[in-house]
């Protein structure tokens, strides 16, 4: 095994043992301050932190697809077209903007929209969070595949044009295997991210359903040891979940990459 491929085994493993010890340390300090499996119930049910869970992966979900969706939109543009270049390099400067300052901007475009359309509904708070992540994310997936679009072979989209395929044959036969294993990644960073993400939901989210990430940062320092451990309950069931959805995505993606090196000879 070369020195590149062991780097690329050891990391997620790496990131796997951290996350299994924060794990540990979460659940001896609900030891430590005492776990009632009635008490978590009893609090999940008041809090109904059960509710933001639910309501945080829905939008999380959302926002990935848009997200991984207009990327790839994107990226597939600036290929045909290179004068969309010059758009895109600007599109990338939201890199140099803080995940906050974009939801301010989107609070301070909402809030002159707001007097005009009257009674305000629920539906915009998670309206703005999913404006806010798709300015944010959106970028970052065209700059994550970008590469991987470049090294593509003309060629071979002209030879699935040439025998009648169309632009959704390209991409399953052409685009899709090179960019699957990405977009497997991508899945789990952003769904990761959002999904317990502080920032945006705090200043452009409703207060209920509240996202989790603002959920967790009440919980967690509440004065009340009873929503304490409620909280970090919580907090220990979506990192096992979000590892266990690594380690699936991680597997996946190996055995993919093993199937089309045995079945091309070349990667």
């Amino acid at each position: 095994m070369s020195i590149r491929k062991g780097v690329a085994c050891l990391i997620p493993v790496l990131l796997g043992a951290v996350s299994l010890m924060s794990i540990v340390l979460l659940v001896w300090k609900m030891q430590f301050l005492g776990t009632s499996w009635d008490g978590i119930v009893e609090v999940s049910r008041q809090k109904r932190i059960f509710t933001s869970v639910l309501y945080s992966l829905g939008v999380s979900v959302i926002a990935t697809v848009l997200s991984i969706g207009l990327g790839i939109l994107i990226v597939r543009q600036v290929l045909l077209k290179p004068k969309v270049m010059r758009s895109v390099a600007r599109l990338n400067t939201s890199f140099y903007y803080p995940h906050f300052v974009v939801a301010l901007y989107v609070y301070l475009v909402f809030a002159f929209i707001y007097p005009y359309i009257g009674e305000y509904y629920k539906i915009y708070g998670t309206l703005e969070i999913l404006i806010a992540y798709l300015l944010k994310e959106v970028p970052f997936v065209v700059f994550y595949l970008m590469t991987t679009y470049r090294k593509i072979d003309f060629a071979e989209v002209e030879l699935v044009r040439l025998s009648g395929g169309g632009t959704w044959r390209v991409f399953a036969t052409v685009e899709f295997p090179k960019i699957a294993p990405q977009m497997a990644e991508l899945m789990i960073i952003l769904l990761a991210f959002i999904w317990t993400a502080y920032e945006i939901p705090s200043l452009v989210g409703n207060s209920f359903p509240a996202f989790l990430g603002v959920v967790f940062y009440q919980g967690y320092y509440a004065t009340d040891v009873s929503v304490q451990v409620a909280t970090m309950f919580w907090m220990v069931v979506v990192s096992v979940f979000l590892l266990l959805l690594a380690f699936v995505l991680f597997a996946s993606v190996q055995r993919y990459r093993s199937f089309l090196r045995k079945g091309s000879g070349q990667l």
